[in-house]
């Protein structure tokens, strides 16, 4: 399975991310060996960059290589060993195998290689040395330099060619006796030559590399279709509930705004049952007497433009509550044009007024 497979798995799938991991441990390794020179600081460092590597990868985007992602993390993880912030691995992360699996001859000469070459290192500018030892002992292309050190491409390429020189000239890698006469670009080539073997020697420890392979599988949380988080059931919660609010309030009462209102559905149907209880069903546009349900005698009355329920009522001396009762008005006594309503017929009004 290659890097770009790895890469589309690697969230759901501990098997995908194990194998990027073993894509990436050696440069990871190398990269901090070339700082601390100490296996034991090398590998913490390592677990540690892995381990965040982990946490975070959700927010690699897939937007260029995985490994100027991964060696971004590396170097923040240095930047806080400088500081003194770096003391132990998480528990969960803590590594537990015994003793190297190098000869303690070849260990030997690795160290003492390595403790050169950072001390060498360090004799130059802290920029010139990272651009150094994100290319060579990071494996990295310098356009994958570039976007670790968050500059444009041409800047780094020149920032790297100015490190090379600047280790030229004050290195012990580099010859000290009749420098002058040698071709300055020949030298560079066999300096930058050298240090890539030098950093083709380090090669992390095979029970270190396992271990913290299966720390990390056994760290990893597959991401599934179906995972929702705490934050995003709640915003879901909180819209269910304010969708619920909108419909009750939208059906829990409409009261008209205007006077001149269409006759709803309810209303015929009301209108339609106050005739059948009352007795006497009936289309005619003019008066006409009838009972109604408390025997009251009542008349038809159909709705002049100008006319409101105050009117009404004071012109056959009725009330306003009446007019609701008997023809099923809302509460603001709300009437239209050619409306027909019930009145009824008191000592003082007649269907002739």
């Amino acid at each position: 399975m290659d890097e770009i497979e790895l890469l589309r798995g690697a969230a759901s799938s501990a098997n995908a991310f194990a194998g990027l991991f073993r894509l990436h441990i050696t440069r990871v390794y190398r990269y901090h060996m070339a700082y601390v020179s100490i296996m034991k600081d090398a590998e913490d460092l390592t677990a540690q960059t892995f381990m965040t590597a982990l946490d975070e990868f959700r927010s690699f985007r897939g937007s260029g290589s995985f490994a100027p992602w991964l060696m971004a993390i590396a170097s923040k993880k240095r930047l806080n060993d400088i500081r003194g912030s770096r003391r132990e691995l998480p528990d969960d992360a803590i590594l537990y195998y015994q003793s190297s699996s190098l000869p303690t001859d070849r260990a030997a000469t690795q160290r003492k290689e390595m403790e050169a070459t950072t001390r060498t290192l360090k004799q130059i500018s802290p920029d010139h040395a990272e651009a150094i030892i994100l290319m060579i002992f990071g494996d990295l292309t310098s356009s994958e330099v570039s976007q670790v050190l968050k500059r444009s491409t041409g800047t780094t390429t020149m920032l790297i060619g100015q490190s090379i020189q600047d280790l030229r000239m004050r290195s012990s890698l580099a010859p000290g006796e009749d420098s002058r006469t040698i071709d300055a670009d020949a030298e560079v080539a066999d300096l930058a030559e050298k240090l890539t073997a030098i950093a083709n020697q380090i090669t992390p420890d095979p029970n270190f590399i396992s271990e913290l392979e299966q720390a990390l599988v056994a760290k990893h949380v597959p991401k599934t279709k179906s995972t929702f988080s705490l934050q995003q059931i709640a915003s879901l919660a909180g819209w269910a509930l304010l969708i619920g609010m909108g419909v009750f309030l939208l059906n829990w009462r409409v009261i008209p705004t205007s006077t001149f209102i269409k006759p709803t559905i309810a209303n015929i149907k009301s209108t339609a049952l106050t005739a059948a209880v009352s007795g006497e069903v009936t289309s005619r546009p003019s008066p006409t007497r009838r009972p109604t349900a408390t025997h009251i005698p009542t008349f038809e009355y159909i709705v002049q433009a100008g006319d409101t329920c105050t009117y009404i009522a004071d012109h056959y001396a009725v009330t306003i509550e009446q007019l609701i009762l008997l023809n099923n008005l809302n509460s603001s006594c709300d009437i239209f044009i050619d409306q027909t309503l019930v009145i009824p017929i008191t000592a003082t009004s007649t269907p002739s007024d």
